[in-house]
């Protein structure tokens, strides 16, 4: 062999193994900042496949999401000092409510002082095949059914998540609906202990939330939020439970669609959902006035005003609002409003200005 066969032979030698090093040496770790998201339980499914697209185009951003019912949402930052960078619920009049007149700690600043209205639902009467009497139940008799002895029923904490306080508003407007008297009392207020009483005050009826919620008779399952009604459906242990529309298409569930004048879907309906409020019997909801009144479902969102990472949350909306979060939410059946809605326009984040207007809305 000559020698620059040798030589060549000998650079190679030397080379090769560095090269190889080189393409086998991991890449440096990205440096990620951590975004910490409260979402409503409705929105957990389609969140999650939403932060796994964002989280592939922003690897620098680590989201950290967390559903739960839409007023433990707001109570999480603003009652038990558990800081969140966006606030995403299911009853967008909750965050004026419960976060307008309320001060973060400290400062001079309330936690929020605008909302974005970006998508709507309506709700649904969830079941499965195995269901109670599922192959009887039809448009007319669904609230008979679910009187039924045996018939078991799950439903979110009122106190708690949206869709709690709205299957009550639902069984009470069924009662004008229907021209029977006794829909609420027999399908729900009745098998707590104390009862859920509902009064005839003026042109509307209220319902009256005790204090504490006690279930008796073995009839009513509760849980702390909207999402965890569905593994009771599926494994039998209840047979009919209220759900949001898109949830009873994303898990898959079988559901009877509900008439406008009573399933919160129709902002033309209002005035017939109008006929119902929700009071709440507990201490410490008095300073606000946490009454729920029947209105159309509107999802919203906010960045409070305490939150650490503020840039990247605002970074994730747009996303939702106008990117690729906005495609995945309608292919899951929880269309986005074009464009979305605010009531404090003048305080929105500038790089949302574009995808959202000024609403006259009343919450």
């Amino acid at each position: 062999m000559k020698k620059t066969q040798l030589a060549i032979v000998a650079v190679l030698f030397f080379i090769v193994p560095t090269t190889l090093f080189l393409l086998t040496r991991p890449a440096p770790e990205v440096e990620t900042r951590t975004l910490r998201v409260l979402c409503a339980g409705s929105l957990l499914y389609p969140m999650e496949r939403v932060v796994e697209a964002f989280e592939e185009e922003h690897p620098e951003i680590d989201v950290e999401l967390e559903g739960h019912g839409s007023i433990q949402v707001i109570r999480h930052p603003t009652e038990l000092d558990d800081q969140a960078d966006l606030l995403m619920v299911a009853d967008y009049s909750l965050i004026p409510v419960m976060m307008y007149n309320k001060t973060v700690p400290g400062t001079d600043d309330k936690f929020a002082d605008w909302y974005v209205r970006f998508s709507g639902n309506s709700v649904v009467l969830a079941y499965t095949g195995s269901s109670l009497y599922s192959d009887e139940i039809g448009g007319d008799n669904w609230f008979e059914t679910l009187a039924r002895p045996d018939v078991k029923i799950g439903i979110p904490n009122p106190i708690i998540d949206a869709l709690g306080y709205r299957s009550l508003m639902i069984l009470q407007l069924a009662e004008e609906h229907y021209g029977e008297g006794r829909i609420f009392e027999d399908v729900l207020g009745s098998h707590f202990d104390p009862e859920f009483e509902s009064v005839a005050v003026g042109n509307r009826t209220v319902i009256f939330v005790p204090e504490v919620e006690k279930p008796v008779g073995g009839k009513i399952s509760v849980r702390a939020s909207s999402i965890q009604i569905i593994p009771l459906l599926e494994s039998g242990a209840i047979d009919y439970s209220f759900l949001y529309l898109s949830n009873a298409r994303q898990y898959g569930v079988e559901y009877l669609e509900l008439p406008d004048e009573i399933d919160l879907g129709l902002d033309e309906d209002e005035s017939s959902y109008a006929g119902v409020q929700v009071r709440f019997q507990h201490a410490r909801f008095s300073s606000i006035g946490l009454d729920r009144w029947g209105k159309p479902i509107h999802y919203g969102l906010t960045i409070p005003k305490n939150a650490a990472n503020p840039e990247d949350a605002e970074l994730l909306v747009e996303y939702l609002l106008a990117g690729r979060g906005r495609e995945i939410l309608d292919s899951l059946w929880h269309p986005v409003y074009e464009p979305s809605y605010t009531d404090n326009l003048q305080a929105l984040p500038e790089g949302l200005l574009t995808h959202v207007v000024q609403e006259a809305l009343s919450p």
